[in-house]
Formats: structure tokens, sequence, C-alpha cells
């Protein structure tokens, strides 16, 4: 079961990953490895925590909370959403309903360290 999710403060960056690891019919448990990169950037950074607002959500789809913000087509985990006044340190790799985007996990870690500092995947 799903733990209380924070509201979602657009006025804050947004980041969205998974919650831990999941089964299918190819067996598991699986992580993702993306959000694992992601997760070790966060570690290390623990004060980009207090920065954004870090959603997390299952593997299963549709993820609405991502939905909400974005579109079906965009639901992807990880990905971090731009706040309207954040500057993009790193090219957007999309804009979706008007928001900036990424779903790379070294230009999610490179876009939070140029904002908030810190160390990211080299």
């Amino acid at each position: 079961m799903m733990q209380d999710q924070p509201v979602i403060e657009t006025g804050k960056d947004t980041l969205f990953l998974l919650t831990g690891g999941w089964d299918d019919a190819d067996g598991g448990p699986w992580l993702c490895a993306d959000c694992c990169t992601v997760e070790g950037a966060l570690a290390v950074n623990p004060h980009w925590g207090d920065a954004i607002t870090l959603v997390r959500v299952e593997y299963a789809r549709p993820r609405a909370e991502i939905i909400a913000l974005l579109d079906a087509d965009h639901q992807n985990a990880p990905t971090l959403i731009l706040a309207d006044d954040t500057p993009a340190h790193v090219e957007p790799e999309a804009v979706v309903n008007g928001r900036r985007l990424y779903t790379d996990p070294k230009a999610i870690c490179r876009q939070l360290a140029a904002c908030y500092s810190g160390a990211q995947p080299k």
C-alpha cells in the first residue's frame, strides 16, 4: 500500500520516482536503474530533498500523479518537472502543458546540482 503522498507543490521543482521494487510477468523483484541513480544522488545531496517536492509513485501504470501534470504519454519515472521560475541549466528534454521536464537520470542530477549545488554522476 502506498504511503500518503505530499500535495504536489507546483511552486517547487517536482521529482517523481518509483516507490521501489516490483514484480511482473518476467519475475522480479525488479528495481529501476534510472530511479536508483537519482536515489543515490539524493542520498549524497540530502539538501535537494528540502529544495524540491519529491513524489513517489508505484510502478504500475497509469501513474495518475504524473498524468495530472503532464499527460499519459509522459508518465515515466524518474521525471523532474521544473517550477516556472527555475532556470533550466540543462536543456529540457520536452515541454508538456507548458512544463519543462527531464527523464534522463544524469540530466536530472545535473539540473539539480546546478540549481541547488552538490555532487552529480559523471
